[in-house]
């Protein structure tokens, strides 16, 4: 991204704003459908408020933000449909990243195995947060390692706008424990650089992510659009 003189001048960068918005909604503190100002992330963050716009604009190109004419800047608020389509296109994308990243990963076993000792040590003490990070973590290696700048940017971008709602099936519903299993699963896949069992693990472990979201009450999405 080029830098303009503003995000120079401010303490945080740009970037650092976004990831500091995208962190907040991640934990729950900015809740889809509220609305955001630049003044206040400006004085919250000790930053301008053209840096706080830039920031703004690239959540909303993400999706992450929803920017509408006379309105201004809120958290996306999604159907149910439309977190319906997401988890449809993640799995194939997580799926593909799986299948690409296995023969890297089963060559230097490591980070992922350090990521699932966290998993299972968060499962042992039902540490759902905890849970939470590590889950995020174990996912986007394989992005990381897929070695396909394309498919990383388009699984981030998913991971951003579902993560609040799996953050809420996370701390409201303790059978999402149950999901490490296919953590442990994949991880011994990838062990044996069985790139076609990962691949179909991974796919079947976002299904079952989307089957818990979508257990998730009404008030937890967005209104169908009226025809």
């Amino acid at each position: 991204m080029t830098q303009s003189v503003a995000e120079n001048s401010d303490p945080l960068t740009v970037q650092q704003i976004a990831d500091a918005i995208t962190s907040a909604i991640r934990e729950g503190r900015l809740v889809p459908g509220q609305r955001l100002t630049e003044i206040d992330f400006a004085k919250k963050l000790n930053v301008s408020r053209p840096s706080v716009r830039e920031a703004f604009r690239q959540l909303s190109s993400d999706g992450l933000l929803l920017s509408q004419p006379y309105r201004g800047v809120s958290v996306r608020h999604m159907t149910r449909r439309e977190v319906d389509d997401l988890f449809t296109v993640r799995g194939a994308l997580e799926g593909l990243a799986v299948r690409l990243a296995t023969p890297v990963l089963a060559s230097a076993i490591t980070p992922l195995e350090t990521i699932q000792t966290a998993l299972d040590a968060a499962e042992a003490s039902r540490d759902l947060n905890a849970m939470s990070r590590h889950n995020l973590a174990f996912h986007m290696l394989f992005a990381d390692v897929s070695r396909n700048e394309l498919l990383r940017e388009q699984l981030r971008r998913i991971a951003n706008n579902v993560y609040w709602l799996q953050f809420r099936v996370l701390v409201a519903d303790e059978k999402v424990l149950a999901t490490n299993a296919a953590h442990r699963q994949l991880l011994e896949a990838v062990r044996v650089n069985d790139a076609k069992q990962a691949e179909a693990i991974m796919i079947n472990h976002i299904d079952q992510s989307r089957q818990l979201v979508q257990a998730l009450s009404d008030d937890h999405f967005a209104a169908p659009a009226s025809d």
